[in-house]
Parts: C-alpha cells; structure tokens; sequence
C-alpha cells in the first residue's frame, strides 16, 4: 500500500484532502522532523508527497525583518529539506499546491514600486517552490503535478476565502472590504472539488505537469456582493489598481486528464447559506487567453473640480468612467463618487486588459505649453483625446467631415450658400434612384423626400449601402430595393408596376485607379445599364437624369471614357424620332466629402497626424457641397432642353494643396501641436493634373447662376449604333485592346 503524507496541517485543502484520500498522514510543517517522517516512510514501499505549506496569508501584511526567517522556511526550505532527506526511491508522486497568483508575476517583474502587500513576494516564492520540485522531478523521474488553485470556498473557518468572508458578514451583519468597486472577474472553486481532483491524480496515471484548478468560469466580485445583497454601508471601498486583473482558470489541461467535471455551483452554495432566492442568477464569464469581459469605457485626466463636473456630464450621457488620472500623489488611490483615481502609469496597465474608448483631459487652468507636453504624452498611446480648454467644452482633435458645418466647407471651397428651392416638377411623382445608396443618391433621396414627392425607390446593389441608407432616412414613402442595375428584367418590373415619372441615374462606378484596371466593369456598369435605363424609359415614356462627372470632359481615364459614352447614348435617345420623355445629362466636378474622394482621405491623414499624400502641388480640382450638386441636379427636371447638356457653376478650380492647408488648419485651432505635412506621390495613372469641366469640342452658354447649358453635337444616329454595337461584341469577346480603342472612337463621334 502507498501512504500519503500530506504537509501543512492548517491548510484547508490539507483538511479536504484527508477526507478523500484513505491512508494519509497530515504533518504540520512547523513541526517537521525528517526522523520520525523517514520510519513512518519505512513502514510502506512507496509514499505520496502532497505539499500544503505555506506562509499564512493573513499574515502577510505585517511581513518585516523579525519574520523573514520563518516565511522562507515555511515557503521554500521546508520543501528543500524533505527533497532531500527523503529517499527518492521511496518518492511515487509529488503533488504541490501553488496558487494562480503566480499569473501576476510577469505584470509586475519591471515595477520598482513597493510591494505593499507583499503578494508579489508571496508569488515569486511559489514560483520558486514549484521550479525546484520541477527540477527535482526531472532528475529521478517521478510523477509531479503542479496545482495552481484559484479562489476557493466552502470552509467556513477559512478566514481567506473570499466568499466565506461576504457570508459572515451577511450573517453577522459585519462590514467586508470591497476593492475597485468590485470590477474584477475571479473564479471560484468548492474545496470538495479541490478534494476530488486531487484524489484523481494520486488514485490515476495522468500527465505530469502544471494544472489550474478552478471551474474556468468567472464571476465578477460585485455581482456576487449584489447577490448577498450587503447593504452600502457595509461596504469599506478602497482602491488597489494593482489588483484590477481578472483571474479565471485555463482548464483545458485539467479537463483533458480528468474528462468533463461538474463543478459545484457558486450560486446554490451562497443561495444555501445565505438563504437567499433561487431565482436568481449570477453571470459567469468564460476562461479566454484574453478574458472576454472587457472592461469598456472613458477615462478623465484630471481629478480636480472640472473633472467631477465632467464626470457628471458623462454620466447624464450614460457614459462608462472607468477612471480618472491624476498626477497629485495625494489624490491617487483614493475614491471620486465610488470611481478610482490613479496615476497615468497604472493606466497603462489598465489598458492591456480594457478598452479605452477616448481620454478626456479636464485642467483648464494648464498653460498651453504644459497641455501641449500632457496631449502629446496621452497621444502616444490613445487614439481618441479630447480636452477642456479655457471655454470649458469638451473638443476632439478629430476632424470629422460631418461635423464641418455647411458654412465651414463653403468657406473653404470659396462658395456662397445656394438658395433652396420648391420644384414643381417633382410633386406627387413617383421618382426611381439607382445607386441609392451612394453619396450622391442617398442625397438625392433625402432631398426628393422635402420636394414631397408620393414615392421613391431606392435601388442598390450593395446590402450595407441599403441598411445605412435606411437607418439615415427612414421614411414611409421611400421603398428600399436590393437589386442590380445591369438585371434589367427586374428593372423593367419595378418601373412598370410602380409607375414611375422621373428616374434619376447615380449608380456608377466612379474610382479613377481601380477603373484603369477593370475596363469591363466599367464598360458594364457605366456604358450597358445606362443603355438599358434609356431604353425602359423610352418605352414607359418617364423622364429620366443621368449623373455625369468633369472627368468626361476631355476624357482620359477609364471612367472618364465610359462617362463620356454613357453621355452620349442618352443624347442619342434624346434623338430618336417620337421620343417624348426628356433625358437630361448633369455634368458636375467633385463633391466635398463623397466616398473615396481626396477630401476623406486628406481627414483620415491629418487624424493620424501622417503627412497628405498629394499627387502633385500644382493640381487643381473642381468641388461643391452634397447639398448644392444634388439641389441643382433636382432642379433640372423643370428645364427643357434635349439637345444640351446640364454643366453646373463649379466656380473656379481649387489648388490641392491649398485645400489641404485649409483642412490642416481647422486641426491646428483645436489642436496647436498638430504639424501640416505632405508628400507627393505623382499623378496615378488616367489622372490629369487639371480638370476641365467642358469638353474642347463644346461650347456652353449660361441658363442662370448656377447652371451652364453646354453644347455637344453629335453625328447621324445611324452611325452611333454601328460604334455601340461593335463596342458590346468587344466586350463579349473580352479584347481589353479593342475595347478601349471602341470607348475612343464613340467619344470622337
């Protein structure tokens, strides 16, 4: 028979142990003698060393100089001892039982602070224990298992037991000390579990090793108060950042040896004792390599009384505060309406297991200088910084184009505000939009809807652009429709039973760069659905308006090219004999602020404080405002002209440079550290260094102010087909050389 000697006689799991395991000794350690242990080993061929001593953790507060002697000699050289005066082939299996905090060492080896609790001390004694029976294992061979033990329950006179401590102060109506508010996770273990397992392992032939032994199920500290319902006054709340970490068991090991174990459950137990009702539940979260209870929310720099005036602002927001930073001694460690104050240092371990959404700093009374050096100093490791500044409102350094006001963007651009106008035109008719779900069409959409219109169709291929587009107008007369424009049969449907008056085309495909790379798509999207939409608008006699671009004008780009064709088709079928629905063309430049466009990325390059990629210093481009273009594209419906095309009033053509410069100094004024950068990565290919906005062959006149009505004359319409035609038998055979060379001569025609 083997007989387990068990070590440490005040240990719970010493206790818990005795009780699972037949034939075991318990040998206190302080009272160890390797004699009397050698001729109680001489009695049985082999022995089991399960080792239970430790420091008493309740003393570890009060560890100095006069006990130093003792806390090593329990921790480590009572092991060191046995190890060597017992006689390794009496030795069959070595069970040390560690703990998890051991986990907390790697996070605090590059602190210098001091260990005020000594728990870092206590950890790295238990590390040490476990490598030197490691050590010793591997050298004469024997079976060992390191067991890492989480927070146990279920002795009552354990006096380090978490849970045991809530349950007596709930019976005896006694204070507990709650730490951070309780916001750690931990996972909690039945000490008959602990029991079990380690009867497992002595009773069975399993894998030498380190094991955790928890359940791997986390429960949050404050839940677990809620659920013992401890009044608020009973509660001491203190604040140890040091001890903010989550702590919940990896048991893919254990489970691996011992298969599926039904834990006992936290929930009964404290129901039980505490007589509490069983409908209530407490949540648990699951082990993950990175826990997966995230701590989420804002932190406030600055603890002092704009800060507390911040904080309640938030709150009203229902915003998360996990902490305010403050860089006064005195006021670290301590408690602002129950939300812990730190330093910045430990916010930067808060933040490898939480997620900062931004950092306010609330210091009004900083001279510029010491705010410069405080948001260069958060910057470097949180994206989103906002700050107070004299005005006392919070400002984000992010410049986001849909907080630019109107005003803001026609001052940049260097235009006037146009006058919105009723159209006639457009009431009560029932309109179709492609490419809904644009920059273009959902302002179009969004403006008919004003114009009260009886009903609009939003048409898009795109899923996310349709959702987006719902969740921004959600009006009872606009009908989504997820569709492609190139299906024509459904196309012809929708039109038909809907009945439709004016269809405004918008759906293209509009990237430069990616369209000189994929002429099919272009000559798909842009050149064919533009046909077919002609085609069912001649045949259900409704008008229709195609959205053109400057790049058709003097084309030199794929999407210039295909633009320019798709122009000329609908000029063809505004020819075409008995053809009484009108097809207006609307040619206009860039719009500030559209999908892809400069504008978004110049944005995203100054948020991230990289230099603007330009693609040269003496580019210029034409923009508008949304709000303007699609106004005036809307008014063209009212103007009659089949032979013109709509140009509108792009005033003159804006430097890139100098545009950049303007959007740079919008983030200088809310940020004075922001430095303009740019780098200039030449002209891609199908770019032009300038834009014109009519074609060389044409010739405009003025209608109004913000209209120009431009000429563009076109051969027999005989001819046209003849060039369309053998366009579409290029594109059915896929020669990319001749396609390009057909979009050449139809724009020539």
């Amino acid at each position: 028979m083997i007989k387990n000697i068990i070590i440490g006689q005040n240990s719970s799991v010493s206790k818990i142990c005795n009780r699972y395991l037949k034939n075991t000794a318990i040998i206190s350690a302080n009272e160890l003698n390797i004699n009397k242990i050698n001729n109680e080993i001489n009695k049985y061929k082999k022995i089991n060393l399960i080792l239970n001593n430790f420091y008493p953790s309740r003393l570890l507060n009060d560890l100095n100089k006069n006990n130093y002697q003792t806390f090593c000699n329990l921790s480590l050289e009572k092991i060191i001892l046995l190890l060597e005066k017992i006689p390794s082939n009496k030795i069959n299996k070595i069970i040390y039982t560690s703990s998890a905090s051991v986990y907390r060492i790697a996070e605090n080896i590059s602190d210098p602070k001091k260990d005020h609790f000594n728990r870092e001390l206590y950890s790295v004694f238990k590390l040490a224990a476990e490598k030197i029976i490691i050590n010793y294992a591997f050298r004469e061979n024997k079976d060992y298992y390191i067991m890492r033990i989480f927070n146990t329950f279920g002795y009552h006179a354990d006096n380090f037991s978490f849970i045991e401590k809530i349950i007596r102060a709930k019976k005896n109506r006694t204070k507990i000390t709650l730490i951070n508010q309780g916001l750690s996770l931990r996972d909690f273990i039945h000490l008959d579990d602990v029991g079990k397992i380690y009867s497992f392992f002595i009773n069975k032939k399993f894998i030498k090793g380190v094991y955790d032994i928890g359940t791997g199920n986390g429960y949050l500290i404050k839940d677990i108060v809620n659920l013992a319902k401890i009044p608020i006054k009973k509660l001491i709340k203190i604040n140890k950042i040091e001890e903010i970490q989550n702590s919940i068991a990896n048991t893919k090991n254990l489970i691996s040896q011992i298969g599926n174990y039904k834990f006992k459950n936290i929930d009964y137990y404290m129901k039980k004792e505490l007589k509490l009702k069983k409908n209530i539940k407490l949540q648990s979260f699951v082990y993950e390599k990175k826990n997966n209870y995230i701590k989420t929310g804002v932190v406030i720099y600055g603890a002092g009384y704009s800060g507390k005036q911040i904080l309640n602002e938030l709150k009203k927001n229902n915003e998360d505060v996990l902490c305010f930073v403050d860089d006064n001694l005195k006021l670290q460690n301590s408690l602002i309406n129950e939300i812990p104050v730190i330093s910045y240092e430990n916010l930067l371990k808060i933040k490898e297991h939480s997620q900062i959404k931004r950092v306010y700093l609330t210091i009004p009374s900083l001279k510029k200088k010491s705010q410069i050096k405080i948001l260069k100093k958060i910057k470097k490791n949180f994206f989103d910084v906002r700050f107070l500044p004299e005005k006392k409102f919070l400002v984000s350094d992010q410049i986001n184009f849909n907080d630019l006001k109107i005003d803001e963007i026609n001052n940049i651009l260097d235009r006037d505000q146009i006058k919105i106008k009723k159209i006639k035109k457009l009431v009560n008719k029932k309109i179709l939009v492609t490419g809904a779900g644009g920059t273009i069409g959902s302002e179009i959409c969004r403006q008919l809807i004003q114009q009260k219109v009886k009903k609009v169709i939003a048409l898009d291929k795109s899923e996310l652009a349709i959702y987006n587009l719902q969740n921004k107008i959600g009006d009872k007369k606009i009908i989504f429709k997820l569709l492609d424009i190139n299906n024509i049969n459904f196309l012809e449907k929708i039109i038909k039973k809907e009945k439709i008056d004016i269809i405004f085309h918008a759906a293209a495909y509009k990237h430069v760069n990616i369209l000189e790379k994929n002429i099919f798509s272009a000559v798909k999207n842009n050149i064919f659905a533009t046909y077919n939409l002609c085609i069912l608008s001649k045949k259900y006699f409704c008008d229709m308006v195609l959205i053109s671009t400057d790049k058709a004008a003097n084309p030199k780009s794929i999407l210039g090219y295909s633009k320019r064709v798709a122009e000329k088709i609908c000029q063809h079928f505004n020819k075409v004999k008995n053809n009484k629905n009108f097809i207006n063309i609307v040619r206009f430049g860039n719009v500030f602020g559209s999908s892809g466009s400069a504008i978004n990325n110049f944005l995203e390059q100054i948020n991230t404080n990289n230099p603007i990629n330009l693609t040269d210093i003496r580019a210029t481009r034409y923009f508008m405002t949304i709000l303007e273009a699609c106004h005036l594209v809307l008014q063209t419906t009212e103007i009659k002209s089949k032979k013109d095309i709509f140009v509108l009033n792009m005033g003159k053509p804006l430097n890139i440079l100098n545009l950049a410069r303007n959007l740079a100094r919008i983030k200088s004024r809310i940020n004075p550290n922001y430095k303009f950068k740019y780098s200039v990565i030449g002209l891609q290919p199908g770019e032009k260094l300038h834009e014109t906005i009519v074609d060389k062959k044409e010739s405009k006149k003025k209608y109004n102010n913000e209209i120009f009505l431009v000429n563009s004359k076109m051969k027999k319409n005989t001819n046209f087909i003849k060039y369309y035609q053998n366009l579409r038998l290029n594109y059915d055979k896929q020669n990319e050389n001749e396609l390009l060379k057909q979009l050449k001569n139809i724009i020539k025609y």
